[in-house]
């Protein structure tokens, strides 16, 4: 009985260690939280108690997390935020790295992004994941529908892979929506269909 209740305290004692304890009530960063736990490494994940401008960034109440140099790392969008090549809807989980830059964004609705559909829904930090390059031009996203691409009909599957773009908007792989023949290679319906950025099959 004793070696079960040791076992059991060193369990959640390693739990704790590599969670952070939790606190309430406290400010993190210049960031007000009702309750927010550290992790070893110095990420902070706590929960806000109204919409609050963390970094120029409009909050919505509830979960956000930083980065341990207290940069923004992920929020729910309390309202549309307008950013240089795009715009993200409110009620969007986004993610930042380090530096403050939006790299992905997990839309609560099917969204346009530079001529392509996005796919949304409920979900949050775990919804449907659409990445971005540093400069905000499309890198990642999974649509609804086939479409085609620089000619290619595409399609994506939440298992298997979304569609991925080259920093110029060109197509970098996507799952082949037909049958198709590029640059006499052909492709099978299902297929992953992967181009070097000057359009050409990989190891082909």
């Amino acid at each position: 009985m004793k070696s079960t209740i040791v076992i059991a305290w060193l369990f959640l004692s390693l739990l704790a260690g590599c969670f952070g304890a939790r606190s309430q009530n406290v400010e993190l960063h210049g960031v007000t939280f009702e309750t927010a736990r550290v992790q070893d490494n110095g990420f902070v994940i706590g929960r806000i108690g109204a919409d609050t401008i963390v970094a120029g960034r409009p909050c919505r109440q509830g979960w956000i997390h930083l980065h341990p140099n207290g940069t923004l790392a992920g929020f729910f969008a309390a309202q549309d935020i307008t950013l240089a090549r795009f715009t993200i809807p409110a009620g969007t989980w986004v993610s930042q790295d380090d530096q403050g830059v939006v790299v992905v964004c997990a839309f609560p609705r099917d969204v346009e992004i530079q001529g392509h559909l996005c796919r949304g829904g409920i979900g949050g930090s775990e919804g449907v994941r659409t990445a971005f390059y540093r400069d905000g031009a499309l890198k990642e996203f999974y649509s609804r529908k086939p479409g085609r691409i620089d000619g290619i009909p595409c399609k994506s599957n939440l298992l298997k892979a979304g569609i991925t773009l080259y920093e110029d908007g060109r197509l970098q792989s996507a799952i082949v929506a037909e049958d198709f023949v590029h640059e006499g290679r052909e492709y099978r319906k299902g297929d992953l269909l992967q181009l070097t950025p000057e359009g050409h099959p990989v190891n082909r």
